[in-house]
């Protein structure tokens, strides 16, 4: 009885030690998803503005939807514009109460610096298009961590938007879907 106490009593003093350490790592890659996140729409609107197009504005809904998406991909392993069971990009856009007249998704895996990522999507012809594409007016960012064909991966997903206004409580998402890329 006593040894099992002394076993309880270690454990529980482990775990109190452990406590902030494991607090504190999560706080650190949560800093870094935001940092990367930031330094993503700064770069996109770098780009759009050295093309003479207007700055996107983040917004939280679409970085909510984007994020969501991105953590669908990392939970159950896919990479695609359309999920395993058929569900559109255009779902996590209405899911978190975003409704849009056009709207625009590109996707990236396995970067860890938000310059490579924009690089590499400005030199894709689809991807720039949504980039660049005039009529967007909003974008959001989420990035996850999680395993594609067995291997540790990190997913970036990249919302582009433009907002319909109004829409009554009760109406069903109507828009133009644009591009995936």
């Amino acid at each position: 009885m006593k040894a099992q106490l002394r076993i309880y009593a270690t454990l529980v003093l482990c775990l109190l030690t452990a406590a902030p350490a494991l607090a504190n790592a999560q706080t650190s890659a949560t800093s870094s998803r935001i940092a990367f996140q930031e330094a993503l729409v700064v770069l996109t609107n770098h780009d759009r503005l050295a093309q003479g197009d207007r700055q996107l504005t983040e917004s939280p809904l679409l970085s909510a939807a984007a994020q969501a998406k991105a953590d669908d991909m990392a939970t159950k392993g896919y990479f695609a514009h359309h999920s395993p069971l058929g569900v559109s990009p255009w779902y996590w856009f209405t899911s978190v109460g975003y409704f849009y007249t056009h709207a625009g998704e590109n996707l990236a895996m396995n970067f860890y610096d938000p310059a490579s990522v924009e690089s590499v999507w400005m030199a894709s012809p689809a991807h720039r298009a949504n980039i660049l594409r005039n009529m967007y007016t909003q974008m959001g960012v989420g990035i996850a961590q999680g395993t594609y064909h067995g291997e540790p991966v990190t997913f970036i997903v990249e919302l582009f938007a433009t907002p319909a206004y109004p829409v009554a409580v009760g109406e069903t998402a109507t828009g133009t879907k644009t591009d995936s890329a």
